[in-house]
Order: C-alpha cells, then sequence, then structure tokens
C-alpha cells in the first residue's frame, strides 16, 4: 500500500533534521507525556512519534516499545499529511482505510487518534497519539485535550532543539545561556559566601543589575517560600565540597517569585576550594505546564473535580496510612439523566453536571473529597473514621441538597439521585474494593425507587459475585449451544387433536441439570443475549419438528414463545431469521407461528409497521400471547396483521376462582370472533377450566391439564400416546 505524502516533504524533513531528536535516548520529560496522554484518556498505548522518509520512529511510547515501523504501515504518516487530528475509532470498518495492513482482524490495534506535531513554518514532523485495541469513541473534549497535549510535545520539542544547539557550543557559551553566579568559598553558614561574579542571563532573570548583586550573597534572592530544608541539603553538600543540584522558589528585585533549577560546583585551584559556580536556570513555565498535565490527568476537565484514577489513589493512601476506618464513600448516580441530555441537549446535560458537581461540594466538608467517576456518577471520600449515623446524615444531607431544582438554559429541571454508602472501611485493603461495594449498592438504590440511600451489605457483594458468575456462565453457555427447545402442545378443543407445540426455552447445563427460565431469564436480558438464545432455541425446535414431520408424514405446527423483545421484534434482522428458517428446513410458512407480547403491538411507529408487514408477507401467523395481563389495547388489534389471541393464564384461572371470569372470556372471543382471530386458552389445569372454554368456543388450549413441556427426545412417546386424549374420550 503506498502512503501519503506532504507536499513540503523535503523541508518538513529538514525541519525534523534541525530538532536533532533522531535516535536519541528517551527523556524522561517525553515519556512523563506519554504516560499523561495514556492516564487520561484510558488508553493502553500512547507514542510521540516522527515521521522520517522511511520510518516512524518512537521518541517515547507508553504500551509500545521505543522502535518504529515503515511508512506503509504507519498510521502516524496519515494524520503528518493531513496536516490535522487523525482518529479512527474502528479500523476495521473505516471505508477509508480498508486497504491499510493494520485494517486486519488479525491485527490488535483497532482505534487510533493522533495529533500532528506542528513546527515552526507549518511543518508537520510526527504525531502525539493513542491507541486502544478495540474500537474506541473520541468525543470533542478528548479531541482537544489531545491537541493541547500535541502542543505540549512541540514546546519540549523547541526545548530539546535549544538545548542540542547549546550542546554544540562551548561549555561555558551553553552554561551563559543560563544564570550564572560565582561566589566566594566562604564562609557556609548564613549569612553565606558573597557573590563575585554574574553573567547577563543571571541578571535578566533576577532583575538585579550586576552592582546590586556583586558583594551581596545569595540570600538576597530568598524569600518567604523558599524552602529551608533544601538549602540545608545544599549547606551539607558544599561542606562536603560535592557538586550538587536543587530546585526552590527564589525572588525577582521586584518581589515576584520563580522556580529556579540550579547546579553549584566547587572550583578548585592546586586542590584548594576558591569558589563555588552556580548555573540557575529559571523553570516556572515548565514546573507550570507539568503541574497542569498533572491537573488533567487527575481531574474531571468537565467539572473540575477529581477523576475516578485520583480518587482511587486518596482512598488508597487512606486505607494504607489507616489502622481502623480510613473514611467513609457515597457513590451517586443522577436517576434519569439521559432526558436531560435527549431533551435539551448535551450542552445543557454538560451544564447539569457541572451545577451537580457544585452542589455536591458544598454538601461536604472541606476536608472531604469529590470526584466525578463516569457519565453522570460521582462519589465522595468523607475522610477521617465516622459512625453510621453521620455518614447516613451526610448522604440525607446530599439528597436534601438535590430537593431544589436547578436552572438549566431557561429550563427547571428537577433531579433524583441515588447514593450508595460504605460507611465502615475497617476491614477494606484496596480502594477498587470500596468504590464497587459503593457502585454495587448504588443499584440497588436505583431499584428501589422508595429508597434514594442503600448501605452496602456482604450480602450485595455475594449477589454481585453470583450475577457476575451467572453472566459468564451464559455467555458460556450460548458458546455451547446449552439452551435446548421444550415442546408444550397446543390442543384444538373441538376434537383434542394435536395443532402444534409452542416452543419454550430451558437451559440444559453441562452437568445434565435443566433450568427453567426464571433462573436465568433477567441476566440473560441484561446480559444481551436474549436473542443469541432465542434465535438457538428456535433452530433447534425447528430441526426436530422437520425430523417430526418427515417420520409422521403431516405438517407439525411450530408455535415460537412470546420471548421476542420489543426491539428485537422490529428489527430488519429478525425478518431474515425467520426467512431463512423456512428455507432451510422446509417449513410451511403458514405453520410457523411467532407469539408477541402485548406490549409490542402497542402503537407501533410508521416504520416498525414496515417491518411487522415484511414479517406478515413472508406468510407465517402472529398470535398475541399473554392477552389481557395489562397493556392490552383493542385499537391495536386493528393495525396489527394478527392470526390469534392467546388468553393469559391468569383470565384461564378466574374461571375456577372469580364469578366474572366466564363474562371475561366471552367479552375477548367476541371481539376476536368480529376481527376473525383464532383464540387459545392458556393455563387449563382443571377439568372445569377445560369444559368451560371448551362451551365458549375457545379454538386451542393449552396447560398442565394435558401435559407439561416435554424436551425433543420425548416427542415420539408423546405423539403415540397423546395423554390429553382422555379428555375427549367421553
Amino acid at each position: 500500500m503506498s502512503y501519503p505524502v506532504p507536499p513540503n516533504e523535503t523541508e518538513r524533513l529538514d525541519a525534523l533534521r534541525r530538532l536533532h531528536v533522531l535516535d536519541t535516548d528517551p527523556e524522561p520529560a517525553f515519556d512523563r507525556l506519554t504516560e499523561i496522554a495514556s492516564q487520561i484518556f484510558d488508553m493502553p498505548y500512547a507514542a510521540v512519534s516522527l515521521v522520517t522518509d522511511q520510518q516512524q520512529w518512537r521518541k517515547a511510547a507508553c504500551g509500545w516499545n521505543h522502535g518504529g515501523a515503515p511508512r506503509e504501515r504507519s498510521l502516524c504518516t496519515h494524520a503528518v499529511a493531513a496536516g490535522e487530528l487523525l482518529v479512527i475509532e474502528d479500523l476495521n470498518h473505516d471505508d477509508h482505510f480498508a486497504d491499510h495492513p493494520l485494517a486486519d482482524e488479525s491485527e490488535p490495534l483497532q482505534f487510533y487518534a493522533g495529533a500532528p506535531l506542528t513546527m515552526d513554518d507549518d511543518f508537520h514532523v510526527g504525531t502525539l497519539c493513542v491507541s486502544d485495541d478495540r474500537p474506541r469513541s473520541f468525543e470533542a473534549e478528548d479531541r482537544t485535550l489531545l491537541l493541547m497535549l500535541a502542543g505540549t510535545v512541540v514546546d519540549l520539542l523547541r526545548a530539546h532543539r535549544q538545548e542540542q544547539k547549546m550542546k554544540s557550543l562551548a561549555s561555558a557559551l551553553e552554561q551563559a545561556n543560563d544564570a550564572v553566579l560565582i561566589t566566594e568559598a566562604e564562609p557556609l553558614d548564613p549569612p553565606g559566601p558573597r557573590i563575585t561574579w554574574v553573567n547577563s542571563a543571571c541578571t535578566d532573570m533576577t532583575g538585579y543589575a550586576p552592582d546590586e548583586l556583586l558583594g551581596n550573597t545569595p540570600r538576597i534572592l530568598q524569600g518567604s517560600d523558599t524552602d529551608p530544608d533544601v538549602l540545608a541539603k545544599v549547606r551539607s553538600a558544599l561542606k562536603a565540597e560535592e557538586p550538587t543540584r536543587a530546585e526552590t522558589v527564589n525572588y525577582r528585585k521586584d518581589g515576584t517569585p520563580y522556580v529556579v533549577e540550579w547546579r553549584v560546583d566547587p572550583v578548585h585551584d592546586d586542590g584548594t576550594l576558591t569558589h563555588w559556580v552556580s548555573v540557575q536556570r529559571d523553570v516556572t513555565a515548565q514546573r507550570r505546564r507539568e503541574e497542569q498535565l498533572e491537573h488533567a490527568a487527575t481531574h474531571d476537565a468537565l467539572t473540575e473535580l477529581l477523576n475516578r484514577d485520583a480518587l482511587d489513589h486518596e482512598v488508597q493512601s487512606a486505607l494504607d496510612a489507616s489502622t481502623g476506618a480510613a473514611g467513609a464513600l457515597l457513590f451517586m448516580d443522577l436517576d434519569r439523566f439521559k432526558q436531560v441530555n435527549d431533551s435539551l441537549g448535551h450542552s445543557a446535560g454538560d451544564e447539569l453536571l457541572r451545577a451537580v458537581a457544585t452542589t455536591v461540594q458544598e454538601a461536604v466538608r472541606e476536608d472531604d473529597v469529590a470526584a466525578r467517576v463516569g457519565g453522570d456518577e460521582f462519589a465522595i471520600w468523607l475522610s477521617g473514621p465516622l459512625d453510621r449515623p453521620t455518614v447516613l446524615r451526610v448522604a440525607d444531607r446530599i439528597v436534601d441538597a438535590f430537593e431544589r431544582p436547578f436552572t438549566i438554559q431557561g429550563c427547571t429541571v428537577y433531579v433524583e439521585i441515588s447514593i450508595g454508602v460504605v460507611p465502615d472501611t475497617t476491614d477494606y485493603e484496596l480502594a477498587e474494593d470500596v468504590l464497587r461495594d459503593g457502585d454495587t449498592a448504588m443499584y440497588r438504590a436505583k431499584d428501589a425507587p422508595e429508597q434514594s440511600v442503600v448501605v452496602h451489605t456482604p450480602a450485595m457483594r455475594q449477589a454481585a459475585e453470583e450475577e457476575l458468575i451467572l453472566d459468564t456462565a451464559l455467555h458460556r453457555a450460548v458458546e455451547n449451544e446449552e439452551f435446548v427447545p421444550y415442546f408444550h402442545p397446543l390442543i384444538r378443543l373441538q376434537d383434542g387433536t394435536l395443532r402444534g407445540f409452542e416452543v419454550l426455552a430451558r437451559w440444559r447445563r453441562s452437568d445434565g441439570e435443566v433450568m427453567g427460565p426464571s433462573a436465568f431469564l433477567d441476566a440473560a436480558v441484561e446480559a444481551h443475549l436474549m436473542t443469541e438464545i432465542g434465535h438457538q432455541v428456535i433452530e433447534s425446535a425447528c430441526r426436530t419438528l422437520r425430523r417430526l414431520q418427515d417420520q409422521r408424514g403431516d405438517p407439525v405446527v411450530a408455535s415460537l414463545s412470546g420471548n421476542f423483545a420489543r426491539a428485537e421484534f422490529f428489527r430488519p434482522e429478525t425478518k431474515q431469521f425467520v426467512a431463512d428458517l423456512l428455507e432451510r428446513y422446509d417449513l410451511a410458512p403458514d405453520h410457523f407461528m411467532m407469539e408477541i407480547t402485548e406490549r409490542t403491538v402497542v402503537a407501533p411507529d410508521a416504520r416498525s409497521q414496515e417491518t411487522i408487514q415484511a414479517l406478515s408477507d413472508l406468510g407465517i401467523r402472529m398470535e398475541v400471547d399473554d392477552f389481557g395481563t395489562g397493556f392490552s389495547s383493542f385499537h391495536s388489534l386493528l393495525r396489527f396483521p394478527l392470526d390469534g389471541l392467546k388468553l393469559s393464564r391468569r383470565i384461564t384461572a378466574a374461571l375456577d376462582e372469580e364469578p366474572g371470569g366466564r363474562v371475561l372470556i366471552q367479552s375477548v372471543l367476541e371481539v376476536a370472533e368480529a376481527l376473525d382471530l383464532t383464540v387459545t386458552a392458556e393455563g387449563i389445569e382443571t377439568p372445569n377450566q377445560l369444559s368451560t372454554v371448551r362451551d365458549l368456543g375457545c379454538t386451542y388450549g393449552q396447560g398442565f391439564l394435558f401435559t407439561r413441556p416435554v424436551p425433543a427426545d420425548a416427542l415420539p412417546d408423546l405423539l403415540a400416546d397423546p395423554p390429553w386424549a382422555t379428555h375427549w374420550s367421553t
């Protein structure tokens, strides 16, 4: 694959060479910046890369080695050629890089973002880039921050270029670009040796004229923020006639403080100490940049609160330093925050998050630590040992603070919160465990609307661990095709003959245990596995029914269980799945029944109507399952191409329990007859229920009175000797 080349490539390469940085040793400043970039964006890889005429070479790297790569395999060369930020959120699915060598499933790199390093005269010599081995999103604030960090790299490159220029000069001239100050050898104790010579750089840095410095001692540059411990350390080294380095705060003539980095070396004449030479450099701007980078690495850019990593560090430090309860944690989440973003826009959401951060800080003590740990998640570390009632009072105070509405872009917004509390950290060793338990308790609070504050208990951790184990087991079960169909017969009530089967999902675990939906349904929904499980079970059922039809020589209707979630049912892929089944197993479309819930047929939009019609056009049949459970909409029945209704087992059970049950079924039958719909009575468990629904005119019936659901291998015996036949034998 060829690679793009900037129009000013020759001049660009000259500018790169003038930096004198290629093939140089690693430098802490560059290494630290890549580490900070990796931390800020939570990326495993970050690098300062320079693009030569043949390769990409890494000056500094985090997660990669310091080597390089040919330009044809380099993404950085594309950012350099474009001269602007390049973001590839999913390399394997980016049409612009379809032919790139890295756009291969076998390659680990999936995400890339690179900001060009632009030197004087608009020469793009390389990039600051971050990468991940999975697709990622990269928001506007991330892009802005990466460009800012790239600007800092450019500053470092300029500083490196300047330093290299100085190194090419003689040693004396090299030092003369820094402030140079020479003193007598004695005395070392206060007030110190007198200054005998300074260069112009020293007078420029300090603001003092030479005659104001000469004859004075270096104490003239010191002030209230000059660290006495640093001075004592320097004095101790000088008494041993050893060179030493130090950094502290000095003061200019006008009183302005500045950070100075200096080195002091002894000067001997025939073995006798005669002078001290101090070379000094003002590093105020550099330290300020480092502080800004450190702030960016530890603080949330939107709210200015600490970020999760910084909170983790604070909590861990407190745990390490304490022999008892180091503090307490409140883990807070905004309820329905997405509604603000969806209705007012993301800028309003950002404004609300900033307002929330202010409210949280105002509700806690000055020594407490507040952090934004996720999109709309916050955490507060209450420092010091606190008893449980005190911690809960703080949590209640925060809840009360959110009783007042916020004004966001002229709109009044009420915010409800859920707080998980870890009141006692005595038994904790790791901060991540404290945060995990606070998060767990917070989700318990979200699941209990009547409680805004929930205290973590050991049982919650056990439940969370069990949920994780179940989630892992479910994924493995899908991979191993452990979900199998069970078949529940559907009977024609007029003559007791078999109409077909409702297919039900069961989990046949590797140890042979068979589990019903109540054991895994909620977890499967949470893990977004219902589609895979449903497809696995339905396809297996179709294979079984195909064999039955071949063996019996007559058609058997397959009625699919109503586990199609609304979102899944309306996906265009569902039609293709059903069409493939019909073709693969040579099933007659009118022998294939899809059962859907009442909620699914309530007010479908125009696009959903198209999907519904596409399914209907296949010739399959559709029934509403559990009709009458609370979402019934007779109007929706008019808009939906339905073939039948399945009465909820609650309605069938009412025949034995409530006098109005018979009237209710009669009403549904009248509506169904008017709409030309069949009616199936579910949950028939007593002879009275069977007699009633049959007399009322229900078309089909299903229930434990006939048989319980059976596995595939039990179907031949079931069909050979149907247990329900006895109910029609007299």
